[in-house]
């Protein structure tokens, strides 16, 4: 049975969730991409505040470079950094969670490229 959480969560199409993958990539798509996805709009919402507070000229900058941009600051700004993991880990369950304690460097790092590339995707 499904928990409230993972009842709000929008379904992806088109992934692999089968036993063929590894335990991360499973996951990564059963867990993870959903609930990017449905929490799409808040993250947008607060990478192009965090672009308007530094006065950044982000539509100024070649494809490249906005790219270059997202990637540096989700690694390197540890304050949009916490922001963003809060949110996606925010959305576990509790089994979720134990899961995500026991692997929280790897799932770390997808979780990570992930939102760099929704980011990278839409801006």
């Amino acid at each position: 049975m499904r928990s409230q959480l993972e009842s709000i969560r929008p379904e992806i199409q088109g992934v692999i969730i089968e036993n063929e993958t590894g335990a991360m990539e499973c996951f990564q798509n059963q867990t993870l991409r959903p609930i990017l996805k449905f929490q799409n709009g808040l993250i947008v919402s607060i990478f192009r505040y965090h672009i308007e507070k530094h006065k950044i000229t982000f539509h100024q900058l070649t494809d490249t470079k906005k790219n270059e941009y997202i990637e540096q600051i989700i690694q390197k700004d540890r304050k949009i950094h916490h922001l963003l993991l809060g949110i996606v880990i925010g959305h576990f369950t509790e089994i979720e969670y134990d899961k995500y304690l026991k692997n929280e460097k790897e799932l770390n790092r997808r979780i990570f490229n992930l939102l760099i590339q929704r980011l990278q995707n839409q801006l």
